[in-house]
């Protein structure tokens, strides 16, 4: 599971770190939905997704990278974009600028 650390090996190792993975979404998918659905902001969503997942995976190597755009493409989700727009680095530097002011 690509971002998350060290590469899992065993089956034990392999199931937890899916387990972890799925949380990571889940929790994601909810906070992301919960202010989509009220009409509130993408920042907004990106804000309260980062203040709940900090705690528990901010020690991944690219969840500060990540999360911005992750957050993106689940809010495009949403809003009935079913293939994900095309990243430039213009793109790219759009969302940070706007999330990670």
């Amino acid at each position: 599971v690509g971002g998350r650390g060290a590469v899992a090996r065993g089956r034990e190792a392999v199931d937890a770190a899916i387990e972890q993975t799925r949380g990571f979404l889940l929790d994601m998918i909810q906070i992301v939905s919960e202010v989509h659905g009220r009409k509130g902001s993408l920042k907004e969503a990106f804000e309260k997704t980062y203040a709940h997942l900090y705690p528990k995976f901010g020690q991944w190597p690219i969840f500060e990278h990540c999360l911005p755009f992750d957050v993106q493409r689940l809010w495009d989700e949403l809003d009935g974009i079913d293939w994900g727009r095309i990243w430039t680095a213009e793109r790219d530097q759009e969302v940070w600028d706007q999330l990670q002011d």
